[in-house]
């Protein structure tokens, strides 16, 4: 009982975690093994090719021999000088083979011992050789005859053939121990890994029963409790005390089904509430219907009204110019009427045409790719005469941007922020304009500084309103529409508006553009 306790403390994910790393290490050793082994046969197979070498060499200083037994004997017989070039080419050749054969073999004693003693009986051999092409050479065929037919070349020949085999005879022993090492080493490796994979299998097939028992049985319970809740059962109970996922699943299917059960409304309410918002959404949706054609109409009416204002203002700023070449033959307060209706008539073309750009906000266009660098530089030709004349500077410190938009809404946006900065600057401060921006993860955010008045933080909210102002017109000229222009701008692009600022030392306004 205290097993099966333990066991279903277990949640199915440890026990398949334990199970995979059981698994894991099996595996890990299993490559261990098969990489030792590997190595060992790899190892003995270079031992083996290394024997071939040695046998190899040991035929190729015997052909060598030979080679020179036989330039030897063709110019003792013939005298002529062409017959010695294998021999003088083996001569060349051998002593390398030696050297070689002597560094394959440096690995064994014995070996080298002998070999060193095989240099030994060639070196006389080659003397003996020698000896007797310089007899043949200074005193004829028969004084060389007479040290081939003592047969001491024989002798030597003899002993160099016995010595070889003697080493032959030592690889072909190493030969046949080192050729079955490796296939000792493969079947160690393959009981080894026969094993594993038995052990793997054993640990799989128990992980596999002991997840299968822990999710069988829940799972069956819980189809049948489900079965029974969807006839209406909301307070059935599934009985799984596990402390595994099902235990804990079973607890809260039970705990949303106390909740369900308690919350519960009847048919005939859920339909009435059903019946209720789809009335709400109907009756919202005529409420957008609506004060969407109240928008369109309010747009239009200001554009038309504004439009319609413009000629009979053209009139009276005409009029009002003729009659101020007439102003010398009025009375003072005649001259002053005039004046007064010279400036407030272009006061109210000034709010006409602002009225007329604020109406037109995203219907010019539509949206573009804007070059932003381009943008402030084509705005600084625009305001030239202004920048000349405050002797303001305007510097662009941002990265190069691209941003979609609305072109002409966003020249007007930058245009109003900067001739704000530059108009709302003390007189005897030169105007500093610094236009900034950063790239954002879903936008783009610029900033506009300047060096002039600042405002009061109480006033931040009121001056993005329109037809508001924070000086008379006396002191600084505008319309009022200027900042509530901005606000709309930056709005249509889904982005927001705000500033910092501090009175005396100037403003800094942000806003965003959305990617």
């Amino acid at each position: 009982m205290a097993k099966t306790q333990n066991s279903n403390s277990l949640n199915i994910t440890t026990q398949i975690l334990i199970g995979f790393a059981i698994v894991t290490i099996s595996v890990i050793v299993s490559i261990y093994i098969s990489h030792i082994n590997s190595n060992k046969i790899i190892k003995s197979a270079d031992w083996v090719v290394h024997t071939q070498e040695v046998l190899t060499q040991l035929g190729n200083i015997e052909a060598l021999l030979v080679d020179l037994e036989t330039g030897q004997r063709g110019y003792l017989i013939t005298g002529k000088l062409e017959y010695l070039e294998p021999f003088i080419n083996s001569k060349k050749v051998i002593y390398q083979e030696l050297t070689s054969i002597r560094e394959l073999t440096a690995d064994n004693i014995r070996q080298t011992v002998k070999i060193d003693s095989l240099r030994l009986m060639v070196d006389k051999k080659i003397e003996e050789l020698d000896l007797t092409i310089r007899l043949r050479t200074n005193y004829g065929f028969e004084a060389a005859k007479e040290i081939v037919d003592n047969d001491s070349g024989k002798l030597f020949m003899d002993s160099i053939r016995i010595q070889m085999a003697e080493i032959e005879r030592e690889e072909l022993l190493l030969l046949s121990v080192r050729s079955q090492k490796p296939e000792k080493v493969k079947k160690t490796t393959f009981n080894l890994l026969i094993s594993l994979f038995a052990f793997t299998t054993i640990i799989i097939i128990v992980v596999f029963l002991r997840i299968y028992n822990a999710i069988n049985k829940p799972l069956k319970t819980l189809r049948e409790g489900l079965e029974r809740v969807g006839k209406g059962d909301l307070e059935h109970k599934f009985n799984i005390r596990s402390r595994n996922e099902f235990g804990t699943l079973a607890r809260f299917i039970e705990s949303v089904l106390n909740k369900l059960n308690k919350t519960i409304v009847s048919k005939n309410e859920l339909e009435n509430e059903i019946v209720l918002r789809k009335q709400i959404e109907k009756d919202l949706n005529e409420i957008k219907i609506n004060l969407e054609n109240r928008n369109k109409e309010l747009e239009q009416f200001t554009y038309i009204t504004s439009h319609d204002l413009q000629e009979p203002l053209n009139s009276i700023i005409s009029f009002s110019g003729l009659l101020k070449q007439e102003k010398d033959k009025m009375s003072d307060i005649g001259q002053k009427s005039i004046e007064v209706i010279d400036e407030c008539s272009y006061r109210m073309r000034d709010l006409i045409k602002e009225l007329l750009e604020y109406s037109r906000i995203g219907k010019r266009t539509g949206e573009t790719d804007i070059d932003v660098e381009k943008l402030i530089s084509d705005l600084k030709t625009d305001l030239h005469g202004l920048v000349t004349k405050k002797q303001a500077s305007i510097t662009y410190v941002g990265k190069p941007l691209k941003i979609s938009g609305y072109k002409f809404d966003l020249i007007k946006l930058f245009q109003n922020l900067i001739v704000n900065g530059i108009k709302y600057t003390e007189e005897q401060t030169l105007p500093v304009i610094t236009i900034n921006s950063e790239e954002k993860i879903d936008n783009y955010q610029f900033s506009v500084s300047d060096n002039g008045i600042g405002i009061e933080e109480n006033h931040f909210d009121k001056i993005f309103k329109i037809f508001q102002r924070l000086h008379t017109r006396n002191v600084y000229s505008g319309t009022g529409i200027g900042l509530a222009h901005c606000q709309k701008v930056v709005e249509m692009h889904n982005g927001k508006i705000w500033l910092t600022s501090q009175v005396g030392k100037g403003s800094t306004f942000y806003f965003t553009i959305a990617k």
